[in-house]
Order: C-alpha cells, then structure tokens, then sequence
C-alpha cells in the first residue's frame, strides 16, 4: 500500500494558512499512519526542517521542475504516469489532471467565487475550475467546515455530496505556551510595539477585509480620545500585501493615527505566537473563511476574538467570539471599545474560548484524514 502526498506547499518557507495546514497534517499522518504503509512525499525542492525528518516507512521524492510554473500538472502528472501511488493526497493545491483512481483533495474554500476581483483572471479559472473538478471526478474531497461544503454544494449544484468529509483543522499547540514577559516586550521592541495594541492576522486584502480593521481602529479612537485603555492603543497588522493592499495603505498613510498602526509583514510562527499573547485582542473582521485557523490560536493564547458574521467563522469560534457585521465599521469599533474596557466580559469570552480550542487538534484532523485515505483499502 503506497499513499503519495503532495508536500510542495508544506514545504514553502514562509508559511500562511493553507501551507501550515499541509505542513501539520502531514506531520500528524507521520505519527498515525500504520508502518506498513509506505508514504511518499512529492515535492518542487528537498524537504526542509522538521518535515524531512520522516518515518522508517516514508521516502521523499523531489521532482525537480526548471520552469517553475505548472509542477503540477506537468511533472507532478508525469510521475502519476511513471509511479503512481496507490492514493494520491493533495491538501494544499490543485490535484493534477493525470491522477490514481484514488485521489483525495482538501478544498478549503472557494473565494474566487464570491472575491474575483482578487483574483488574475487564471487564477480565479483555474480555482474554481480545480473545485469543481475535485467535487464532481475525484474519489474522495475534505473540506474544513461545513460552511466550506455548503458553498462547493452550491457551485456544483450536487445532492450527491457523500464522498465529501467535513475534517476541521487543528491549530499550533504552541500557542498554548505563555511566555515570558521579557519575550514579549523583546519580541515588541522588533517589530516598533510601544506597549499596548490589537492585532489582525492575515493578509492585508479586500477578501479579509483589513480596511474595516484600520477603519474601526481609527474611529475607535476619535470617539474616545481620553479613555485611559483606548489613548495607547496601538494596531498591529500581521500578513503579506494582497489584493486591495494598496487602499489600506494609502488609508494608512492619510489616518490622523497613523504612527499607532504598524504594517509588520509576515512574520515568523515563534514571533505570531509572541504577539498573540501580548495582544489586547484579535480583531479579524474577514467577509469569508473556509476555516479560520488564528481564532483558533487566539483561543489557545487567552486573547478575545472579534470577528466577521456570515462564513465558517462563527461554525469554529460558537459563542467564544463577538461577531460584527463584516462592513459595519461603527459595530466593529464598538465591540474594540467593549473589549478594552469590559473586563468581565472579556474574560468570559477568554474562557469559552479555552474550552472551545480543545475541540479541535491537528492529531484528531490527522487521524480523520487517514480514515479517509484508507477508506476501503485496508
């Protein structure tokens, strides 16, 4: 029994959301999947850091691709011709044309339906087109939530959807950890955090909807100019530019306020982890998330949650999180200034979400997405 897995995206040095999801299950499957079946790893370079470590029953196959674009179609699809595995697993991409019979893809959402403008226009095809071919032609599909199915439902038009498993992800354990003070106010001084801030997660785009963000942030402090929780407050935005980047920053660069909102970039995992235990509270106001892993990180750091009605983040965050209207900016500065200075309130919602985060795990996804590659095979 031979599983061949995609790792390309697990393997990228500079992690977001969907590369860390490829990069825990995959490293969940290492400790869940019997000895007896032998795993392959496909991937663009040679594996790095803490996924090249691999089980006594796993290999790693680096298929090199000089011009870059279209690894998977093309010498991803050639290596299906010339080796093919028994399963082909693809959790952070589009599975290629020339695939096994048994070929599993995780979809983790399809906001090119709903944000094209986000979009090139390949890239929005190419999206759409490999969901809908994932849900109509392949053997097996995971979504994240059920949100996430729902909306794949509705592009495909099928009431045939049992082939399709909700497995939600896990979240980095290491979150968790408190540290030490001294690590927060070092890990501050580096990116310019005077003291106290918010903080938003993701990248800087109209589909995350960061404008709302910087927008409340500023109203928040107009209308209350004298509070002794709000006057300090600083905004920390964390992730790369995307689409509709520009308008933020020139938002930005015209706000009265402008020297308390940092554009940190992306940053690495250790210093996220930081962060979010020094943040006041994570603001998140997205229109639409398949899943929303940093609730799930703010949970486990004692941080309160704002967030976006209306996509799966209210299936995760339940009744640990306040959810605003993702375009009522008066709403969203609202529940900033309730958050800063209800504390009662606050804590309660910090304790939900401690009890809420122990729901999910990246061993229970791992485990969940194993029983669907060996559905039927063992």
């Amino acid at each position: 029994m031979v599983i061949g897995i995609d790792a390309s995206r697990a393997n990228s040095r500079k992690k977001t959301g969907v590369e860390w999801y490829a990069f825990h299950v995959i490293q969940g499957l290492k400790k869940v999947v019997n000895n007896d079946v032998h795993v392959v790893l496909y991937s663009r370079e040679p594996l790095v850091g803490e996924l090249a470590v691999l089980p006594k029953s796993w290999s790693s196959r680096v298929l090199s691709w000089k011009p870059g674009c279209l690894w998977t179609q093309i010498r991803l699809g050639w290596e299906m011709i010339r080796h093919s595995p028994d399963v082909l697993f693809v959790p952070a991409h589009v599975p290629p044309l020339i695939h096994p019979k048994k070929t599993v893809t995780t979809i983790h959402d399809v906001a090119a339906r709903h944000f094209p403008e986000s979009y090139t226009r390949f890239q929005r095809w190419y999206s759409l087109w490999s969901a809908r071919y994932a849900a109509c032609h392949l053997w097996r599909v995971i979504v994240p939530s059920i949100f996430t199915k729902k909306e794949v439902l509705g592009m495909v038009g099928s009431k045939n959807f049992g082939h399709v498993s909700v497995i939600p992800h896990g979240y980095d354990e290491g979150f968790l950890h408190t540290p030490d003070k001294k690590i927060i106010d070092t890990v501050c001084q580096k990116y310019g955090i005077k003291g106290h801030y918010s903080i938003t997660l993701g990248r800087r785009e109209t589909k995350k909807n960061t404008l709302a963000a910087v927008k409340a942030f500023e109203t928040l402090k107009q209308e209350h100019p004298h509070n002794a929780s709000v006057a300090p407050l600083q905004l920390v935005l964390v992730g790369k530019p995307g689409f509709g980047s520009k308008e933020v920053d020139v938002a930005i660069t015209i706000s009265p306020y402008k020297e308390d909102i940092l554009c940190i970039g992306w940053a690495p995992q250790q210093d996220v982890q930081v962060l979010m235990h020094g943040a006041s509270m994570l603001v998140f106001p997205s229109f639409s998330e398949g899943f929303g892993m940093p609730l799930l990180e703010a949970f486990a750091a004692k941080t309160m949650v704002i967030a976006g009605s209306g996509s799966s983040l209210e299936e995760v965050g339940g009744d640990a999180v306040v959810y605003i209207a993702p375009q009522d900016i008066p709403e969203l500065a609202q529940a900033m200034y309730i958050g800063l200075t209800e504390e009662h309130k606050r804590n309660v919602l910090i304790q939900k979400g401690l009890e809420r985060v122990r729901r999910y795990s990246w061993n229970i996804c791992a485990k969940e997405t194993r029983d669907v590659l060996l559905h039927n095979c063992c």
